[in-house]
């Protein structure tokens, strides 16, 4: 069961959320909402991503959906509680069992997935520096996830 999806994502769902948040998410993203709209995520190794910048794992727990049934698995909500806090063009795609939430930064020079201690867990986490890269891509995610 690696993820345990929320349904398909219908693509007018997409492109409207695209157009009203002025974002334009990367395909892999795109592809795992046609596919799983989002999901529940399987605590194993295959979800243990090793954060260089706190020295530590954390585990994805939810990955975030579009227009889903239950809106806390929206990546729309979580968007509108947390924008003023993040820089333009990023979303919060998921959370982690640890606390923290898995944000993407769709384009730009430092686009890529990071993980955010938005609640700073770790002595390293301050003001200044919460947020912490992980991997380059979304489907980088999905792929170790998926791993068997």
């Amino acid at each position: 069961m690696a993820i345990k999806g929320f349904g398909k994502a219908d693509i007018d769902d997409i492109k409207s959320f695209e157009l009203k948040n002025d974002l334009n998410l990367p395909d892999d993203y795109i592809d795992f909402l046609l596919k799983y709209n989002g999901g529940e995520v399987e605590l194993t190794d295959n979800n243990s991503f090793f954060i260089k910048g706190i020295n530590d794992n954390v585990n994805i727990d939810v990955l975030y959906g579009v227009n889903t049934e239950n809106l806390e698995l929206s990546v729309e909500l979580w968007l509108n509680d947390y924008k003023i806090d993040m820089p333009p063009y990023t979303l919060i795609v998921g959370s982690c069992y640890q606390y923290g939430f898995i944000v993407m930064l769709c384009y730009g020079e430092d686009a890529g997935i990071y993980y955010w201690d938005d609640s700073y867990e770790y002595a390293c986490s301050n003001d200044d520096n919460n947020v912490f890269f992980m991997v380059d891509t979304f489907s980088d995610i999905v792929d170790k996830i998926l791993r068997v």
